[in-house]
């Protein structure tokens, strides 16, 4: 039976439908990093073109970031539960698939489809939770959770790729999420509660076109300004487009009676200091994590298990630290528990500045403790704020808001970041090319070496000797300078949220029940708390 947001009835099983979402946020997150260490493998196995192969990965990235703000206003409008078992049945049908194609293209297609499936899955587990439990503290706990466990599937994504990859074929890093999404569509009709907007809006038709055309513009040219540098007019068109699109967009939503987002929650201090942290915090996140990924591989020599196990103390600090975060906000306040996460998060990044490349793990490994600790203190108590600032008709909406400035934080990030790590590395490497050491080396294989980290390890292990040694000593000191340069500018970017954090968001503002909340289970108490009124 349907339920309007303001039901005030509990439901008795809502912990129980935080573990279905849980276990749901934790295949998404586990899908975006588990084909990092199975490109290798699938380059063998289907062989791809290179730019085949980026799109195996980016085909996934670019659907869900279309469709993340569709995904939810469709559930304020036909249901969040309806919306979550569609995307979690089109995640698990295009999972089956990718496990069993033979070709590159079809795996693309397949990867495209998945992205779909969690852009309508994601925005509807976050909506659930805030429609399920209507308590604000434990809605605050519950969220905590959410965060992180969404959080432990990004980091342990490495590891169970490395675990599978070790055992079995390729196909099974996308053949372990249909168990879990079976499981999942038969328990959530049984613990979990419809929930839709009380005045169904009308589906915003231009909106929905400006914002997918400007997105898929905008991410295009992210995924390829790396590649093709950004001065190219291939990455420069799209992003000068999706930025006007997007522009477009904003005026549109502006004025129209059912916009697709309403933007004026970006007027709720909360909201916008809540979103910006997030999206900061994503941005260095990433970034770090795409060059740590290849610092543990090829500059400290770690197989694809390796790599994974080493990811763990992210792992297990962030699932520590997210259900904490609820009691930390209650205790001291949003803002002090934001500003704590932030500073923790800025001291991991910081302890990557000094690491060289015989430094060994030491220091990665506290870095990753202080990241995924701040993280876990950060992002949860962010996310209750953004959804408990949203008016209750509006909660799938300001998730999928939520989701996309996420993503696109943590698309720039890569890229950004990225870009900047390869450039630093290209320059070095330029210098070290010219030395009399390789000097015998031929064009094509000095070129393989000069672009990239992974080439010049394996030009080293087959020259060996003098050469090969001085290779692997100048690629990996080329590959640290980079990544130098990508923590100083994640620290950057961090200490910036951390400035907003401390500055936007009022010092009254609270995640904790008040007494008219309490009585009341009510949102609207709720946001005027959050607002620090």
């Amino acid at each position: 039976m349907d339920l309007p947001m303001t039901e005030p009835a509990v439901n008795p099983r809502r912990w129980w439908a935080l573990a279905v979402l849980s276990v749901a946020v934790v295949i998404i997150g586990l899908d975006n990093t588990v084909l990092n260490v199975a490109l290798p493998t699938l380059v063998t196995a289907l062989h791809p073109s290179s730019s085949g192969l980026q799109w195996i990965a980016d085909g996934y990235t670019l659907a869900n970031a279309v469709f993340l703000l569709l995904g939810g206003a469709v559930g304020d409008r036909i249901g969040r539960l309806r919306t979550f078992i569609f995307g979690m049945a089109v995640f698990g049908v295009s999972s089956l698939v990718s496990a069993l194609v033979t070709s590159s293209v079809a795996l693309i297609a397949a990867r495209s489809v998945m992205g779909l499936g969690a852009a309508f899955l994601m925005p509807a587990t976050l909506s659930l939770i805030t429609s399920t439990f209507t308590q604000p503290g434990e809605r605050a706990r519950a969220i905590g959770v959410w965060s992180g466990v969404s959080g432990v599937g990004l980091a342990v994504g490495p590891l169970v790729g490395g675990v599978l990859l070790r055992h079995f074929w390729w196909g099974s890093v996308f053949l372990i999420n249909v168990p879990v999404v079976i499981l999942a569509l038969i328990a959530a009709p049984l613990v979990m509660r419809e929930s839709r907007s009380d005045t169904p809006r009308r589906i915003d038709t231009l909106g929905v076109l400006l914002s997918s055309v400007g997105l898929t513009a905008l991410v295009y040219g992210v995924i390829e300004a790396p590649v093709r540098g950004w001065g190219n007019p291939l990455a420069l068109g799209p992003l000068v487009g999706g930025v006007v699109m997007m522009a477009l967009f904003v005026a549109v939503e502006r004025r129209v009676t059912d916009p697709l987002v309403d933007v004026s929650f970006f007027r709720n201090p909360v909201f916008s200091a809540g979103s910006g942290a997030v999206a900061l915090v994503f941005f260095a996140l990433f970034g770090v994590m795409y060059v740590l990924t290849q610092d543990l591989q090829f500059v400290q020599g770690n197989d694809a298990l390796g790599v994974g196990v080493r990811f763990t103390p992210l792992a297990i600090c962030l699932a520590a630290a997210g259900p904490i975060s609820a009691r930390v906000a209650a205790r001291f306040g949003l803002r002090v528990s934001m500003v704590a996460g932030l500073t923790l998060l800025a001291t991991g990044v910081a302890l990557l500045l000094p690491v060289t490349a015989s430094s060994g793990y030491l220091l990665i490994g506290l870095s990753f403790a202080f990241i995924g600790a701040g993280i876990g203190l950060t992002i949860a108590p962010a996310s209750n704020a953004i959804m408990s600032s949203l008016p209750p008709d509006q909660t799938g909406s300001g998730s999928g808001l939520r989701s996309t400035v996420q993503f696109l934080g943590g698309a720039f990030g890569v890229a950004i970041l990225g870009s900047l790590a390869t450039g630093a590395y290209h320059s070095r490497m330029g210098t070290a090319l010219n030395q009399p050491a390789v000097a015998g080396l031929p064009a094509d294989a000095r070129q393989a070496a000069h672009d990239q980290i992974g080439g010049a390890a394996t030009l080293a292990h087959q020259v060996g000797g003098t050469p090969g040694a001085f290779l692997t000593r100048a690629s990996n000191d080329a590959f640290v300078a980079g990544m130098h340069i990508v923590a100083l500018v994640g620290l950057v970017s961090v200490l910036l949220g951390t400035l907003v954090a401390a500055t936007m968001i009022p010092r009254r503002a609270q995640i904790a029940p008040d007494p008219d909340s309490a009585l009341t289970g009510g949102p609207v108490a709720e946001s005027a708390h959050l607002a620090g009124i």
